[in-house]
């Protein structure tokens, strides 16, 4: 289990560079195709490479404006990555019967940013926010002298409680 302990985030983070890799295929592992508007306001990209329509990951985004009763966007994010059942042919005939979604893993992201916040405010928070995802390394030629990151990673990864 992490320990409660000071979780370092960055106002710092360069978007174009927050991803560093030797490998070429690691900037994008799958590409999610636009699928248009599914409800009012709400985009949808999917990811076909599976093939099979249930199991495509989904990306949905919407921005509501403020309202009078609430000055607030609200933009919300959600990650859908479904998981199939595993079938086998169990028909005398050997087909192999039609694939069914056995659970997603879910990731939903809301932010509440008033009216009045400014692009600098809404660029600290977005890049503390993506601070949460990366470790924290400090390092100026590629060897880290300090290794940190926070306890979402762990908790996420290895479903680590938090004390």
């Amino acid at each position: 289990m992490a320990a409660i302990a000071p979780v370092l985030v960055s106002t710092l983070i360069d978007f174009a560079q927050a991803v560093k890799t030797t490998d070429a295929a690691a900037a994008a592992t799958a590409t999610m195709a636009p699928e248009g508007f599914k409800q009012q306001g709400v985009a949808k990209w999917v990811n076909r490479s599976g093939g099979i329509a249930i199991g495509y990951s989904a990306l949905t985004m919407s921005v509501r404006p403020p309202t009078q009763a609430s000055r607030v966007y609200k933009v919300t994010a959600k990650l859908v990555i479904p998981t199939l059942e595993q079938t086998s042919p169990s028909t005398a005939t050997g087909i192999q019967p039609a694939p069914t979604k056995a659970y997603d893993c879910t990731c939903v992201m809301e932010f509440m940013l008033p009216e009045r916040s400014t692009l600098a405010e809404r660029t600290t928070l977005l890049s503390c926010v993506a601070g949460m995802f990366f470790d924290q390394i400090q390092a100026s030629d590629g060897s880290p002298i300090s290794n940190t990151g926070s306890p979402l990673k762990p908790a996420v990864l290895n479903f680590e409680d938090v004390y």
